[in-house]
């Protein structure tokens, strides 16, 4: 009781919380990005036309957690603990100086770190979030020490940002975090991409534009094809996930490279869409890991004809996560490669093979868990709660993927600003589906 109790009020507040960003993003008035380098002033918070797009999708993230989390994994504790973190997400997305966001980085690995006491996945969290927060630091303090940002803090910087985003070959944390957190914890915690958000920011308005494309270019290559071909040969569920959520967020990198305004509304809106889509796949997969106990891969477990909504959502929401046609991941992922195909088209070659590699792996977790025969163990389907969870992930993505312009629109008015030459082929390519 007094974890459904927790759920509720805290279902309650992420959803007045998404409502508050929706109505911010959708009727403030935003004046452009307001973080620049040169600004060194007190801790304040505000946001602007970059943050904006994001700022409902964390909020949505949150609130998906924490009502589609199974219940027995709910307790008051774990249920402040995921809302205290989709807070730190929004702040840090809100952040107006480079020592507001420095200092909220930090912070934004407490609940986790606090979430794992006494657990195994401790140490290797701990790890990469002292080292990321340390090279954001030394990069943020050098930036108003020196003068020239590249010389001195922009290695510093980009690296503490593939620390946390891992990056290859920064990427082992990821998927061994998958395995021994709860699983909440750790969608909440890696699908906001937060290092994507200010690898953003600080290459489409500071310093690093124009500088940076042929390393997010060779990284972004290597992490998407590395972590889709690994995710194929793993015997565990959430380490097969860790492995997904490796190589989607390597288009992230792809769509920055471009540095125009249709890469960057793509790596801004597969922020959102894979974030989304991958979010309900690690939950339909929590949902069955409760059932079942630990998710292996390694033999056909059967189950489909006893759980069949459960089936479905694993499927479905796997494949959107991956880019599956007429969801908003399939026009996130199109975007980025349209932006690639003309100036580089060698990595338009190794998307489609990283998909493909992603969509074999998608399709053999999902026959894995519900293929072949088996005795039946009584495991009951999607409860009325989670199908509501799963069900309006899966709406959302393919409304959107049909209907893309509400975000479209947005993210591009938002980003055009930033760039030298506006571009009409954004419009265009939405206006095909």
């Amino acid at each position: 009781p007094d974890g459904r109790s927790a759920r509720t009020v805290g279902g309650i507040g992420a959803a007045v919380s998404l409502v508050v960003a929706i109505l911010v993003a959708a009727f403030a008035r935003l004046d452009g990005p307001s973080m620049h380098f040169d600004a060194w002033s007190r801790v304040s918070f505000g946001i602007d036309g970059l943050s904006a797009p994001l700022v409902p999708f964390v909020a949505a993230l949150g609130l998906v957690v924490v009502l589609g989390t199974p219940t027995r994994f709910v307790s008051p504790g774990y249920v402040a603990r995921l809302l205290a973190s989709a807070a730190l997400s929004i702040a840090l997305l809100a952040a107006h100086t480079p020592l507001t966001l420095a200092v909220i980085w930090v912070l934004t690995g407490l609940p986790t770190a606090l979430e794992l006491r006494g657990r195994r996945g401790l140490r290797i969290f701990a790890a990469q979030h002292v080292a990321s927060s340390v090279l954001v630091f030394a990069g943020v303090i050098l930036a108003k020490m020196h003068d020239g940002l590249e010389s001195f803090a922009a290695p510093m910087l980009v690296l503490g940002i593939m620390v946390r985003e891992g990056v290859f070959p920064f990427h082992a944390w990821v998927p061994r975090f998958f395995v021994r957190a709860p699983l909440g914890s750790a969608l909440l915690f890696v699908q906001p991409q937060l290092g994507a958000y200010v690898l953003a920011r600080w290459v489409l308005t500071g310093p690093l534009a124009g500088s940076a494309s042929w390393l997010l270019d060779v990284l972004g290559a290597v992490t998407m094809i590395y972590g889709a071909s690994l995710a194929l040969g793993q015997r565990s569920a959430r380490r097969a996930l860790g492995y997904l959520a490796v190589s989607q967020s390597a288009l992230v990198l792809l769509g920055l490279a471009d540095g125009g305004v249709l890469g960057a509304t793509g790596a801004l809106l597969v922020i959102a869409a894979v974030g989304l889509a991958q979010t309900g796949f690690g939950l339909a997969l929590s949902a069955t890991e409760a059932r079942r106990g630990s998710l292996r891969l390694d033999v056909d477990a059967g189950g489909h004809s006893a759980t069949p909504a459960l089936a479905g959502s694993t499927l479905m929401l796997g494949l959107a996560s991956v880019g599956l046609p007429g969801t908003l991941a399939f026009v996130a992922e199109d975007l980025v490669f349209h932006a690639t195909l003309e100036a580089r088209p060698w990595i338009g070659v190794l998307m489609v093979m990283a998909t493909a590699l992603n969509g074999i792996a998608v399709l053999r977790i999902a026959f894995r868990l519900f293929g072949g025969r088996r005795r039946s163990t009584g495991e009951g389907d999607l409860t009325l709660r989670e199908r509501a969870v799963l069900g309006l992930v899966g709406a959302t993505l393919v409304t959107l993927g049909l209907m893309p312009q509400p975000v479209l629109a947005p993210a591009k008015e938002a980003l055009e600003h930033l760039t030298e030459t506006p571009s009409l082929t954004v419009h265009a390519v939405a206006t095909r589906r």
